[in-house]
């Protein structure tokens, strides 16, 4: 699973009416509920109708928290390690949505593929749900009415009616954060990517009320070490680090939680890619997985997908590590 992560790529779509979304890759989202559909358009400090879980993970503000002793050798050994390079949001275009569920969703046994994993069963799954096209095949599924938020990793659905996957897990949105055990879970570090996702609601309101996602390059980071928000064990690609070894001390562990620096200049970005900036200052950024870039994920969902432009996807470009803090972690 770990090598598949390597290559992960987090990309965005952007389709600005109902029926572009149909034709990009044949996604047709399923409405929530009316109450909780109307309230996830309305409201943006949510998500999707159900509240974040209630801790200092996901909404809490940062821009006065402390910087972390190591951050500067963290960096550093990050950027000689090849991952100092620009962030990027592939926009307007991405694999990933989260399905809607509801009480009347029929409950799916889940069948693993892999020996060693023990992905959570049962799903809420209806035939037609999404699941990610690219190497990865994440499925992600919100059950609206009672905030349960599932996602999982190389899932697959058959004509018979089965649903297997790598591994894959459930977060109760109304009960307080608890590190997890172990990562892997949908993600190497086990972070789902849907709570880290920026949401075309989002943008339309103009903010965002939580923490984004950073997929950093393979090989940068860390090979064994985690901190919170991600798992406890099995929590990382499990792949080199291939800085200078004298550094390999200071590489950056998964879950490290990093801030775009007050002083980082926004004045002559577009409208989206400043959304983007200030919640990286505000909320900043958790480093779940590696692939080929530094990336931040965005997501459709309901509400069709991420009102972007190229223009904010080259404002973001000029956005590096070094303009990066890692704080101390939750």
């Amino acid at each position: 699973m770990r090598t598949t992560y390597r290559w992960a790529r987090y990309a965005l779509i952007i389709c600005a009416a109902w029926g572009w979304l149909a034709g990009c890759g044949g996604v047709q989202p399923q409405l929530l509920e009316p109450a909780a559909h109307e309230r996830a358009l309305s409201v943006s400090d949510d998500f999707l109708g159900c509240p974040y879980p209630s801790g200092n993970v996901w909404q809490t503000n940062i821009e006065r928290a402390s910087i972390a002793s190591g951050s500067a050798a963290e960096i550093q050994a990050t950027i000689d390690a090849g991952g100092g390079g620009s962030f990027r949001v592939d926009a307007p275009e991405t694999d990933e949505l989260i399905n809607a569920a509801n009480n009347d969703t029929p409950l799916v046994t889940v069948e693993p593929k892999l020996q060693d994993h023990d992905p959570y069963s049962p799903w809420p799954w209806e035939a037609d749900f999404y699941i990610e096209p690219l190497g990865d095949a994440h499925a992600m599924v919100l059950q609206s009415q009672n905030c349960q938020y599932y996602e999982g990793y190389s899932v697959t659905y058959t004509s018979g009616g089965v649903l297997t996957m790598d591994n894959g897990g459930k977060w109760n949105l109304t009960a307080p954060f608890m590190r997890p055990e172990q990562g892997g879970i949908s993600t190497a570090s086990g972070i789902p990517i849907g709570l880290l996702s920026v949401r075309p609601e989002e943008l339309a309101a103009g903010a965002i009320h939580h923490a984004l996602g950073w997929n950093g390059v393979a090989n940068s980071w860390s090979q064994t070490a985690c901190v919170s928000p991600a798992g406890q064990t099995d929590c990382t690609d499990d792949i080199p680090y291939d800085g200078p070894a004298s550094e390999a001390q200071n590489a950056m562990p998964y879950g490290a939680h990093i801030r775009l620096r007050r002083s980082f200049k926004d004045s002559s970005f577009p409208a989206g890619a400043k959304i983007v900036v200030k919640a990286l200052k505000k909320y900043g950024a958790y480093a779940y997985d590696t692939g080929c870039c530094n990336t931040l994920p965005f997501i459709n969902d309901v509400n069709g997908g991420p009102s972007w432009t190229y223009a904010d996807t080259d404002a973001i470009e000029t956005i590096t590590l070094s303009d990066f803090d890692v704080v101390v972690a939750p």
